[in-house]
């Protein structure tokens, strides 16, 4: 296992871009959040400043007015959009989330969103216009899993390589299952429902073949990873083939809320780095896009296992330094050096910086 963890952090490496001048704000990165509703202001800020201190150039926070004003209080690094007004019409929502939406790299759907209708509403629109923009890749957690549960169609029949990242926790992954076990949800067929008896380490896979091979990460004593599709020797590095990756890289003991929204700014954020890398964004930097096709198919996969690897490590440092009393702004401060502690320093070249 410790070959094939090396091999995959290896993988994963190859997806961050180097720092350049020659690359401009943004490029590195362009990360949404949709959430932020009542009285959840916290996650959608660890989200987004996660991402931001793993290394995004800009972070968006889409959330509901009254969230926003906090979450400006938190931090000026976040552009913050507080359109999801329930006074407002779906319209002219649709209309701002479009425009908010073209700037992105990878949204993240569902830190501190709620369930009341309005907010799912917001995020069912947000599907519909990620899936008609082949060029953006979404995570989603905590609330919008609550709506991909209810209404599994808002991630199937995404056009071209699935681009779709679910982060569940154990209840949320259990709630997912059930969904699919002889449910009708229309489009699903047979096939796509799932066995809930199986054994643990097939429920992963399982799960991602009716949801038409999105990537989940199935946090929990160990993170079970997976597409449903059979990995490759190529990616694992080790001469075998499985359908599922394991984080087994140790976290701490201390289980805190906020935690699972600094994965998903860590997983946003390697999964907009390794689309670019694929689609050449970086080459003029020197660094070419993969020739192999199932590496460049497998970007989710392989940056669900390179969150999930850094995120347990946040977990252990943050537990060591902090014990019980350990929250989740503690590991906002340790993003950066657990960051070079799991990737090492950013690669830079002999340039000299700019403004």
């Amino acid at each position: 296992m410790a070959k094939q963890h090396a091999h995959l952090m290896g993988l994963v490496g190859k997806m961050i871009p180097p720092l350049s001048t020659k690359l401009h704000k943004g490029q590195a990165g362009r990360i949404g959040v949709l959430g932020g509703s009542g009285d959840y202001s916290g996650a959608p800020y660890f989200s987004s400043m996660g991402a931001m201190r793993f290394g995004a150039d800009l972070a968006h926070v889409i959330c509901q007015p009254d969230a926003g004003a906090v979450i400006k209080t938190y931090s000026p690094d976040l552009i913050v959009h507080g359109v999801l007004d329930p006074k407002r019409s779906m319209d002219d929502i649709r209309r701002d989330l479009e425009k908010i939406m073209e700037r992105l790299h990878v949204l993240i759907i569902g830190p501190g969103l709620g369930r009341d209708d309005h907010m799912q509403n917001c995020a069912r629109i947000a599907f519909e216009l990620a899936k008609k923009n082949d060029q953006m890749g979404v995570v989603v957690d905590a609330d919008g899993l609550w709506l991909v549960q209810n209404d599994p169609k808002v991630v199937l029949d995404w056009p071209g390589v699935p681009r779709v990242i679910l982060t569940p926790n154990i209840m949320e992954f259990k709630r997912l299952c059930q969904a699919l076990v002889g449910g009708d949800h229309g489009s699903l067929t047979d096939w796509q429902k799932i066995d809930p008896n199986s054994d643990v380490d097939t429920l992963c896979p399982q799960l991602a073949r009716a949801l038409q091979n999105v990537t989940i990460v199935q946090k929990g004593s160990a993170d079970i990873i997976s597409n449903g599709l059979v990995i490759t020797s190529e990616l694992l590095g080790d001469g075998t083939q499985s359908e599922i990756l394991k984080g087994e890289v140790e976290g701490g003991l201390k289980r805190v809320g906020g935690q699972g929204d600094i994965l998903s700014g860590s997983v946003g954020v390697l999964l907009a780095w390794g689309s670019e890398w694929v689609r050449g964004s970086y080459e003029h930097v020197g660094h070419p896009p993969p020739t192999s096709k199932a590496i460049a198919e497998n970007i989710p996969l392989l940056a669900a296992y390179g969150a999930s690897t850094f995120n347990r490590t946040v977990s252990r440092r943050g537990w060591e330094r902090k014990g019980r009393s350990m929250v989740t702004h503690d590991l906002v401060e340790l993003v950066g050096p657990v960051y070079e502690e799991v990737f090492g320093k950013p690669e830079v070249g002999g340039e000299k910086g700019k403004l």
